[in-house]
């Protein structure tokens, strides 16, 4: 009677204990994947699980795990009586409920949100009904799958596909029999094994002994040939989890990627089990260039290892990332130099001043003071080059990075516009010395990145339009779903996606008219890219050092930037590096430009930029067109490897200001001397002008007058140095 009365109530609860369908979390949990952005794999985040169809992974492994977890799985009913009994029995004698749990049980705990790990005899009745359901309504094969798909393996690592991964770096259908046997092997205990170093750790061995029951399991079942068995080895695992090749970007791509999620509102745990599918701009091949690159220019300079790059390349059309050098290896320099080194842009700030001018209507045929040096504000300013000294209209000042009528057209569209400009044109509104009571300001005395600087030019390249620089292209769940972020908000859309117009396009072109000629005919000359045009702007700072050049072609843009530094962080003069007396933005940066850009656009159509609209009007406070006799305006019959303000010019120049013209000039001794423009009428260019004679001197007739014998002065260290 008593017998009949438990099977009434076995069989009341059976009918009453139905298949769960709430999953557990950790079921569920899934890693989040990085790609490239043709989608190849760069980095996996988290909770390491990517699930697999059975006829995916390859009969040998599901062998091993058979033979290591339940031999007997594919006929039996989901449970094994006679384990169950051996548990039961324990369990009424005051045992341990353990073992007894075949694959179909294991599946059930690891999978259903119902079945809690507590050992106690409901928690393992329930299972067992469960389970016998299981092995009557679903198919072996699923319960094989799912199983394969949950169960834990170390290293984070959930199912058969991640723990090949996590183990030996390659895909599961990639592994042979002895590393399948290990995985299996690594079920058992997944918290103690060891599966690298030597075997006198007591748990490296006790893997191994696990591994040699799995081998001689699937041998006993006919799974493997006994004499392929007795010549395995234990095989060798990789010391930790990473399904990346061995890349010396990879650190720096994932950390920029997690830095963006954070400002997404994307937190750590959904990154790390929320299964996210995260496409990034990233170009792969021209990711590795970057290395090779910047590898390249260095040997070809004969420059040290206290010489620091960054390049940056940003689409303009999207804003994107498309490469950036963050260093020579993540994993032994972490600092990041294209997105965490700020250095001084020196010149390259110069077209944010530009833009400014330009949106306010002024013209760049509008004419300004050149004069070599110039005191401005209280602050004096001068030039590269002594011949740089005469009037110039703005693009010519924009070509030949004149510093002195810079600072005064930052002062005639007022600083506090300039700052905002820059806002516009993606500065960061935090940015030290972002500062408009800066006199100094258009020569670059702020501190920003490459990335900053390129998303500034991607301004121009994109027709007057700012998308903010970034590495996401787009975030998902693992159902290709937008997520919701920390604060509630539909990751639908990201927000660089819209863009905001800094100026219109009309100043965007006649700004490129101004920043072709840096190229063409300027000081950034060897960033060109032969006939497909470049437009840009070199840098160069305070003591030198750093040096930039910032360019673009209608595809891409590119902001290269060098610096020197010791050990210890401390930033030192480029003069002297190398090959080079003195380094500037027109040299290295710029050679680095184009060797990275014609890579970069190599195979793809030229395309031309949308041309000048000549737009706005000439300033009422426009300077006389006329110069100082002999002229030291730039004249198109300059040789262009002599042309003044040019680094490291070729022997042989036979001076560093254009010839003098032919202007008859009123016998010595008579007159009054000139000033800078020339003026008053009737005076005698031959006289030496009271007060700072700098510009007079610069002249090739007077270099040995004797009134010029004591104007070399060292130079002042405390003031404001050119930067071109």
């Amino acid at each position: 009677m008593l017998i009949l009365a438990t099977s009434v109530l076995v069989v009341v609860a059976y009918a009453n204990t139905p298949i769960p369908t709430e999953k557990q979390q950790d079921a569920i949990r899934q890693e989040s994947v990085i790609t490239y952005a043709d989608g190849s794999p760069l980095a996996r985040i988290g909770t390491h699980r990517e699930n697999v169809p059975l006829d995916k992974v390859p009969k040998h492994v599901q062998n091993a795990i058979l033979a290591a977890e339940d031999r007997g799985f594919w006929t039996e009913p989901g449970i094994s009586p006679t384990g169950i009994a051996g548990a039961m029995f324990r369990a009424a004698t005051g045992g341990d409920i353990a073992g007894a749990s075949t694959i179909t049980q294991q599946m059930a705990r690891n999978y259903y949100a119902s079945l809690s790990r507590d050992r106690t005899v409901s928690r393992k009745f329930k299972e067992i009904l469960i389970s016998i359901r299981l092995g009557r309504e679903m198919e072996k094969e699923k319960i094989l799958e799912l199983y394969l798909n949950t169960v834990p393996f170390g290293r984070r690592s959930y199912g058969v596909q991640a723990a090949s991964r996590a183990y030996f770096h390659k895909p599961v259908d990639k592994i042979n029999e002895s590393e399948a046997a290990m995985l299996a092997a690594m079920i058992q205990r997944p918290g103690y094994f060891a599966t690298f170093g030597p075997a006198s750790n007591p748990a490296k061995q006790a893997l191994i002994d696990r591994w040699n029951y799995v081998l001689d399991g699937m041998v006993e079942q006919d799974w493997l040939d006994s004499g392929k068995r007795a010549g395995m080895k234990f095989p060798q695992t990789q010391e930790n989890w990473s399904d990346v090749p061995d890349d010396p970007n990879a650190g720096y791509l994932e950390a920029r990627v997690i830095a963006e999620l954070k400002s997404l509102g994307v937190s750590e745990q959904m990154l790390e089990t929320g299964g996210l599918k995260i496409k990034t701009t990233f170009n792969k091949g021209l990711q590795d260039y970057t290395n090779k690159a910047v590898k390249q220019i260095r040997k070809e300079n004969g420059l040290g290892n206290d010489i620091q790059f960054a390049l940056t390349a940003v689409d303009p059309k999207s804003g994107g990332v498309v490469a950036a050098y963050g260093g020579p290896d993540f994993r032994k320099q972490q600092f990041d130099n294209s997105f965490q080194g700020n250095v001084q842009p020196g010149s390259s700030f110069k077209p944010i001043v530009l833009a400014t001018a330009l949106d306010q209507g002024i013209s760049l045929n509008t004419t300004m003071d050149g004069s070599y040096k110039r005191t401005i504000n209280g602050a004096t300013f001068t030039n590269d080059n002594r011949a740089e000294n005469g009037v110039y209209t703005i693009k010519e000042m924009t070509a030949m990075s004149i510093n002195t009528s810079y600072v005064e057209l930052g002062q005639k569209v007022q600083l506090s516009n300039v700052v905002e400009m820059a806002k516009k044109m993606g500065i960061p509104k935090d940015t030290e010395n972002l500062n408009a009571n800066y006199t100094s300001l258009p020569l670059g005395v702020i501190d920003t990145t490459s990335v900053t600087m390129a998303s500034v030019y991607s301004t121009f390249a994109a027709e007057g339009k700012h998308r903010q620089a970034h590495v996401i292209k787009s975030v998902s769940d693992n159902q290709g779903n937008p997520i919701t972020n920390e604060d509630g908000n539909v990751l639908e859309k990201l927000p660089y996606e819209t863009p905001t117009q800094a100026f219109s396009a009309g100043v965007a072109a006649d700004a490129t008219s101004a920043m072709r000629a840096v190229v063409s005919s300027g000081t950034g000359e060897r960033a060109s890219l032969g006939a497909r045009p470049v437009a840009g702007k070199t840098g160069t700072t305070d003591e030198n050092k750093s040096a930039w050049f910032v360019g673009y072609t209608p595809e891409l843009v590119t902001a290269s930037a060098m610096w020197r530094q010791d050990k210890k962080g401390n930033r030192k003069s480029l003069i002297g590096v190398g090959n080079y007396s003195q380094v500037y933005g027109g040299t290295v940066p710029a050679d680095l430009f184009k060797k990275f850009m014609t890579k970069a656009l190599e195979n793809r159509p030229v395309t031309q930029f949308p041309p000048p609209v000549n737009g706005g009007e000439i300033a009422p406070w426009a300077k006389p067109t006329q110069a100082p006799e002999p002229t030291t305006s730039p004249t198109p019959s300059t040789s262009p490897s002599c042309r003044p303000g040019q680094p490291n010019q070729r022997p042989g120049c036979p001076s560093d200001s254009p010839s003098p013209t032919n202007t008859p000039t009123t016998p010595p001794g008579q007159g009054e001397p000139c000033n800078q423009l020339g003026l008053p009428a009737g005076c005698n260019p031959n006289i030496p002008p009271e007060g700072d004679r700098d510009w007079w001197c610069a002249q090739p007739q007077h270099r040995n007058d004797p009134a010029c014998r004591d104007q070399e002065e060292p130079d002042d260290p405390n003031q404001n140095r050119p930067r071109n």
